[in-house]
This record gives structure tokens, C-alpha cells and sequence, in this order.
């Protein structure tokens, strides 16, 4: 059954608002349950156990989880999924207090890892069933609101959080991410997913392969698509470079230009707001045609970008210069991302087929979260031994020199026929 327009819209209206809800109510918890650890351990560690969690649980899920979003409905999984994550939070609400000082990092440590968990199903199960949601034409508009839903809680949530910790504890910040997911999976139940047909000769292939031969699957079909391998190898590769900018900045403005947090607080403000304002442009924005043409001028934006900032955190800008200037080169990086990250997840979602979706969106995601603590520690390292913005210009001018390789790459092989014929039918 075709799905209408209206019926796209309304679903659009839905996902954003879970999306919006779940986001802000996901990062004011993050921000809160970082300060909770910090006031009762005093250990810096306490705002990296995500860092250190959510990577090791998206590698030992990659092949599970690929495979049960691909041979399973999306629905039930999602609405089980949601549900396992709030009993998460029910029972670590109950049992938090019984602990004490660095007590209290145990059972944070067993929310986080069944917390991720939900959050690998989520992500993948979701980008798997975009195309059951609406149709071709609004599979864009989708995307990019709910990447602008993200961006959005990423500027005002720690704002809120840091703002509200004091004054109304922990426990409100677990009950306010209660109520937000609880409405989140009322939102869901309301939504409609219009299912494919699955040829029963692939559900036979799937239960009688172990779970590695059918997740080796999605991986020959990423080999036979080389645009798709490449992009891939390209996302994994922004994520492993864009740490300099998360390890360094704070580093650099702090450390060594001696600015105050406001500056960074700007900075950081800026990336996001860059990241909110063009994936509400891509939202408006015609169908894209010349995926390639973008991919490879926002690559080049972003490395350009970057060593501008290498050259900006000097110490001969006045404060006012440093966040001036500074602001538009986060802002540029974050524009950038936007115009990298989202048409990459519309193309996934526009040729690869229904029954490997899951499986070749869990590889992306798995590569992508494995990149960046890789980042982390060579950036950490890195600005440790030769603590200046040469750090910048240096990973800057790498990331340009991998943009000329890839870019070449990119136009030789062009995208997968399906992604124009799709956009073809949209015009149409």
C-alpha cells in the first residue's frame, strides 16, 4: 500500500516530536548523571564512561543486532526496546542511593551498557524502517528534521541541565527522562509502519544461517557497493579526525589561551547551532540530485574550516577577536557535518535493500562509534606531547589530503543507480 503524503506529513510530525523529546530528555540526563558522578567520586573519568561504554557495546552488538533488525518487524522491536529501556531506568532510579561515594559507579556502569544497548537497536531498527514510515519524497524531510531535533537538544540541554542540577537534584533529572520516554513510546504505538513483503526463500536463508553467514550478507553487499563502501570508510574517517575539535578546543581555550568558559561555552554553541541550521535547510531544500557534488565541497569545508581554527586559537586575538572569528569557523564545521552525515543516512535509506538495511546500518553506526574514541586518545595524546593549534593545521591538512583521494574515488564510481532513479520518480 502506498503511503500518502498526508499520512508522510503526520508521521514526519510524530517522529520529530519523539525525536525532540527523546534527544533533550537524553542529554540533560547525560549532562546530569555526569555531574552526579563527579559530586560523589571527584573523578574526571565520570564524564568519559559514555565515551568508554557506548563504542564497546555497539562492536559486541554489531552482528546480533544487525541481524534481528533485518529479520524481525520494526515496530515490536522498537516498542520492546523502548520498554527494556525504561525498566532500565525504573530499577536504576531505585537502586542508585543504595550506594555511596565511588559505590555509585557500579550500577551506573550496568544502566549504561543496557542503556546503549537500546540505543544500537534504536538507531539502527530506526534508520531500517524510514522508508516504512513515509514515502520517497519526504524520506529526506525526515532525515534531516530529526537530525535537527538532535542538534537542537545538543546546544540547550546542558544549558537547562547545568542550570536546573542544583536546584532540583538527580532524581528529578531520572523522573524527567522517565516521562520522556514513556511519552516517546506512546508516540510510537501511534505510529503506522507499512511493511515490505520479505520472500519467504530470504527467511528461510536467515534461519537456517548462523548468525555470522547472515550478517556476512550485509557485509558482501557493502563490498559489491563500492560508492556505499567508500562513504562509509569516509564517515568513519570524519569521525576519527573531528575529536581534535572535541579534545581540542576545550584544551587550547583553557589551557592555553587562558580564556574564561564563556568563550568555550560559545564555541561549542556555535558547532551546534552550524549542525541545526543546515539540517533545517536540507529540510527545505529540493531533492538531492548531485550527491556527490555536495559530499566532496563539504568535505573540503570542513577541512578548511578545521585549519582555520588552527590558525584562529593563537595568542595574539583579543578575547572578543577569538570568539568572533572562532564562531564561524565552528559554525562552518558544524553546517559542514550537516550536509556529510545526512544525505549519507537519505542514501542508505534510498538504495539499500529493505532486508539488509539493518545489518549495513549497523556496520555505519559501528564504525562510526568506534572512530571516535580512537580520535579521542590520538588527539588526547597528541595535544599532550605538542600542546599548540599546529594540532589543528596539521589534522586539517591530512583531512584535506584524504578529501583529494576520496573525492576522486567518489566521482569514478558514482552513486548506485537506484538513488537517481528514486529522485527521477520523485520530480516525476
Amino acid at each position: 500500500m502506498e503511503i500518502t503524503d498526508r499520512e508522510s506529513n503526520f508521521q514526519i510530525i510524530k517522529d520529530f516530536s519523539s525525536n525532540l523529546i527523546s534527544s533533550f530528555s537524553g542529554d540533560m540526563f547525560s549532562f546530569a548523571l555526569g555531574l552526579m558522578l563527579l559530586n560523589a567520586t571527584g573523578l574526571p573519568l565520570s564524564f568519559g564512561l559514555s565515551m568508554i561504554i557506548m563504542p564497546v557495546v555497539n562492536l559486541v552488538g554489531l552482528i546480533p543486532v544487525g541481524n534481528l533488525i533485518d529479520s524481525h518487524r520494526h515496530k515490536p522491536i522498537l516498542l520492546t526496546n523502548l520498554s527494556i529501556r525504561i525498566v532500565a531506568l525504573i530499577i536504576y532510579a531505585l537502586v542508585i542511593d543504595q550506594f555511596h561515594g565511588t559505590g555509585k559507579i557500579i550500577p551506573t556502569i550496568l544502566f549504561l551498557l543496557v542503556n546503549y544497548a537500546t540505543v544500537s537497536v534504536s538507531n539502527s531498527g530506526y534508520n531500517a524502517s524510514v522508508h516504512e514510515l513515509v514515502n520517497m519524497a519526504h524520506i529526506q524531510k525526515l532525515n534531516s528534521l530529526s537530525q535537527s531535533a538532535m542538534s537542537f537538544a545538543t546546544i540547550f540541554s546542558p544549558v537547562v541541565a547545568a542550570s536546573f542540577y542544583a536546584i532540583i537534584g538527580f532524581e528529578a533529572f531520572i523522573e524527567f527522562e522517565l516521562f520522556a520516554n514513556i511519552c516517546a513510546l506512546l508516540i510510537l504505538l501511534s505510529m503506522r509502519f507499512h511493511y515490505r513483503p520479505v520472500s519467504s526463500d530470504n527467511k528461510q536463508t536467515n534461519r537456517d544461517d548462523s548468525q555470522m553467514a547472515v550478517f556476512k550478507q550485509g557485509i558482501h553487499y557493502i563490498a559489491s557497493e563500492p560508492f556505499l563502501k567508500y562513504l562509509i570508510v569516509g564517515a568513519s574517517i570524519i569521525n576519527l579526525l573531528y575529536p581534535v575539535v572535541n579534545v581540542g578546543l576545550p584544551f587550547m581555550i583553557v589551557h592555553q589561551l587562558h580564556a574564561d568558559n564563556q568563550t568555550l561555552g560559545i564555541l561549542n554553541s556555535m558547532t551546534a547551532l552550524g549542525m541545526l541550521i543546515g539540517n533545517l535547510l536540507i529540510t527545505v531544500m529540493p531533492e538531492i540530485k548531485q550527491l556527490t557534488k555536495m559530499l566532496v565541497t563539504f568535505f573540503f569545508t570542513l577541512t578548511i574550516s578545521v585549519i582555520a581554527l588552527g590558525v584562529i586559537l593563537n595568542p595574539t586575538l583579543s578575547r572578543l577577536s577569538l570568539q568572533l572569528f572562532g564562531s564561524i569557523a565552528t559554525f562552518i564545521i558544524g553546517f559542514s557535518l550537516s550536509f556529510l552525515n545526512t544525505p549519507i543516512g537519505i542514501y542508505l535509506q534510498k538504495t539499500v535493500p529493505t532486508s539488509l538495511i539493518g545489518r549495513v546500518s549497523a556496520t555505519l553506526i559501528t564504525a562510526n562509534m568506534t572512530s571516535i574514541p580512537i580520535g579521542t586518545i590520538l588527539f588526547t595524546v597528541l595535544f599532550q606531547v605538542f600542546p599548540n593549534s599546529l594540532n589543528f593545521i596539521f589534522a586539517g591538512i591530512a583531512f584535506t589530503v584524504f578529501s583529494l583521494y576520496l573525492g576522486y574515488l567518489l566521482v569514478k564510481v558514482k552513486p548506485n543507480p537506484e538513488f537517481t532513479a528514486a529522485n527521477a520518480e520523485i520530480k516525476k
